[in-house]
């Protein structure tokens, strides 16, 4: 809920130009559906999902053509935070 939240917000602040979701969670679709609504090109979409032959899974917006950033583990271990947050 907090990803969503903060997505349609910073749409709202003017925060970013292009907003990108790493996420196949279909509850994110709201938040992608109100920018693309409201600021249509001017606040860009984009999500981020697992280039894996066993999923084509990704979070999309019926009738919208959202850009997929499709990542390997290559992708994902090149951009991985190892920071320990438990300090």
């Amino acid at each position: 809920m907090a990803l969503a939240i903060d997505f349609a917000a910073m749409a709202v602040d003017g925060a970013y130009d292009v907003g990108v979701i790493a996420s196949t969670d279909t509850d994110l679709r709201p938040a992608l559906e109100f920018v693309r609504r409201r600021y249509g090109n001017t606040r860009r979409v984009e999500v981020v999902a697992w280039n894996s032959p066993r999923s084509s899974s990704r979070l999309s917006v019926p009738g919208q053509n959202i850009w997929c950033h499709r990542l390997d583990r290559a992708d994902y271990d090149s951009v991985a935070d190892t920071t320990d947050y438990n300090m």
